[in-house]
C-alpha cells in the first residue's frame, strides 16, 4: 500500500484546521474513525474512477497538529486499487486475446504456416508495459498534489 506525509507549518486553531479538512473531504464521501484536539482520523470510499476527484484516490488519512506543524499521513490504497483493477482488465484481455489467436491459428488451415500469428497478442499488449506505470504515477501524483493543496489552504483558512 502506498503512503505519503506531507506537512506544513502553522499556527492556527486545530479544531478550526480540522473543520475546514471536514468541509473539504465529507461532501466527497470520507467518514470520521476519530477526531481529537490535535487528531483527525478520516476513511475515504476511494476510486471508482479515475475522473473522479483526486482525493478520493486516499483511503485513509490522519491529521495532526503539533506544535508549528500541521502534518498529514495518508494512505493511498484507492490508488492501489485502481490500479489493479487495470491490470486485471490487462490480463483478461491478455487471456482472451491468446485464447483468440490460438484457436484462429488452429482451426484455419493458411494460418497454421505462420506460427508468428501467435506472437500477436503480445505485441498489442506491449504498450501497457509502459502505460501501467505510467498510469499509476500519475494518479498518485495527482492524490499528492490535491493532498498537498489541501493541508496549505487548510494552514491557511485556519
Amino acid at each position: 500500500m502506498t503512503t505519503i506525509e506531507e506537512f506544513v507549518t502553522f499556527s492556527g486553531d486545530a479544531e478550526r484546521a480540522f473543520d475546514t479538512a471536514l468541509r473539504a473531504l465529507l461532501p466527497l464521501g470520507f467518514q470520521v474513525e476519530e477526531r481529537g484536539a490535535s487528531r483527525l482520523v478520516v476513511r475515504g470510499p476511494g476510486y471508482d474512477s479515475s475522473r473522479q476527484d483526486a482525493l478520493l484516490g486516499i483511503s485513509r488519512a490522519v491529521f495532526t497538529a503539533a506544535g508549528s506543524t500541521l502534518e498529514v499521513h495518508a494512505e493511498l490504497e484507492g490508488v492501489d486499487r485502481l490500479m489493479r483493477r487495470l491490470l486485471f482488465l490487462i490480463l483478461g484481455l491478455a487471456f482472451f486475446d491468446l485464447a483468440l489467436f490460438t484457436a484462429l491459428w488452429y482451426f484455419l488451415e493458411p494460418l497454421r504456416r505462420n506460427t508468428w500469428i501467435l506472437a500477436t497478442p503480445a505485441l498489442a499488449l506491449l504498450p501497457w508495459v509502459f502505460l501501467a506505470p505510467y498510469l499509476t504515477r500519475l494518479f498518485s501524483g495527482r492524490t499528492r498534489q490535491a493532498l498537498a493543496a489541501l493541508l496549505e489552504n487548510i494552514a491557511l483558512l485556519s
